[in-house]
């Protein structure tokens, strides 16, 4: 898999092919262009929720940090890591990526 350039200054937000629903904490997103989905449990949910084109990736890492009680540094990278996989799976778009 190609390695997206992605930093947790960037703001990505939800693509617009993208639909999800959560229940009981986690998020099934179908990307309607592709015709695939992935499944979410509670923490990436939380990251799901939040990618609103103007909350950036680090903002995000330490509300994580904080509402779970996680070193800021492990969820850093994990948030990284999943917003890099929604971006290679077209479910969320940097602003560059936007038009």
């Amino acid at each position: 898999m190609k390695r997206i350039d992605m930093t947790l200054r960037d703001r990505p937000r939800q693509a617009p092919s993208a639909v999800s629903e959560t229940v009981d904490g986690q998020a099934v997103i179908i990307n309607l262009q592709r015709g695939t989905y992935v499944s979410l449990n509670e923490t990436g949910s939380f990251l799901w929720d939040r990618l609103d084109g103007e909350t950036s990736l680090e903002s995000i890492a330490q509300a994580l940090a904080e509402d779970y009680g996680v070193d800021i540094a492990v969820t850093r990278s994990d948030v990284l890591a999943l917003a890099r996989d929604l971006l290679s799976e077209g479910l969320i778009a940097l602003e560059s990526q936007q038009g």
